[in-house]
């Protein structure tokens, strides 16, 4: 990694062997103290999430590094949650208005914002100035203007997941093939189920419209049909059905009598 005037050059970060021991240190810090590879990744001067995977798949000592790191960033995540919950419930509600007196459309446009670059509800209300989950929720309900926004977010969002989806298929290895499928058909489904129109398999997405119709046409045309039926045993020893209920059933009257059923007997 070359240096100017004691400056590291953002550039030579970038590329596949811009790998050090210092860089490793670096993102596995930061990683520790609670920041996401997609954010830490989207700085010009890091290097894509992509190269970040190959460089864990390459050097062993960074990849349990970087998986610790993680792993301290999860408890400590579980920590702040108990802890902005707790101070969550400690505060006083207002006596009109409830939650939704705090809604602006600065907040609902920072959420939105945030959804279309590829974060979750769940890690956005995370956020000590955020609402909770149900607040949202609600805002959803009474808000249309909010709404419309938060449908759009969810259908760029849907975009993002399938970039998303391509470095994952792009990183992997034969190492990491069957952690990487999980996370590709994880991303895969919830692509299809957020725009289906766009990015469902279109055979499986016909068939499914098509039997919703056929069972929602149909619903008022359906009769049960009760048919009582009763076995006996012929003079030749055969099992017979009355009333026969198809040829073979017809065929056995005929053996057994030399006639074809006529009825009860």
């Amino acid at each position: 990694m070359a240096e100017e005037g004691g400056v590291v050059l953002a550039g030579s970060l970038a590329g596949e062997e811009g790998f050090t021991p210092e860089i490793g240190r670096t993102i596995c810090a930061r990683v520790a103290a609670g920041e996401s590879l997609r954010r830490l990744c989207r700085e010009p001067e890091m290097p894509h999430r992509t190269t970040v995977r190959r460089w864990a798949n390459r050097e062993p000592q960074f990849a349990e590094d970087l998986r610790e790191a993680q792993r301290e960033a999860r408890f400590e995540q579980r920590r702040l949650d108990r802890e902005l919950a707790a101070a969550k419930r400690a505060r006083p509600r207002p006596e009109k208005g409830g939650s939704d007196s705090s809604y602006t459309p600065a907040v609902g446009e920072a959420i939105c914002l945030r959804l279309a670059n590829g974060e979750s509800l769940i890690a956005i209300v995370r956020d000590a100035d955020m609402p909770c989950y149900g607040t949202v929720y609600g805002w959803l309900k009474r808000h249309p203007e909010f709404e419309a926004a938060y449908v759009q977010a969810r259908m760029i969002q849907a975009d993002y997941f399938l970039d998303e989806a391509r470095e994952v298929a792009l990183g992997s290895t034969h190492e990491t093939v069957w952690s990487d499928r999980l996370a590709f058909d994880t991303i895969r489904w919830m692509t299809a189920r957020m725009a289906p129109k766009k990015y469902c398999e279109r055979l499986v997405l016909d068939a499914e419209i098509s039997a919703r119709k056929a069972e929602a046409a149909g619903l008022g045309q359906r009769r049960l049909t009760v048919q009582v039926v009763d076995f006996s045993r012929g003079p030749n020893g055969e099992v017979l059905v009355a009333p026969p209920r198809n040829a073979e059933e017809e065929a056995g009257w005929e053996r057994a009598y030399g006639k074809p059923y006529d009825g009860p007997r």
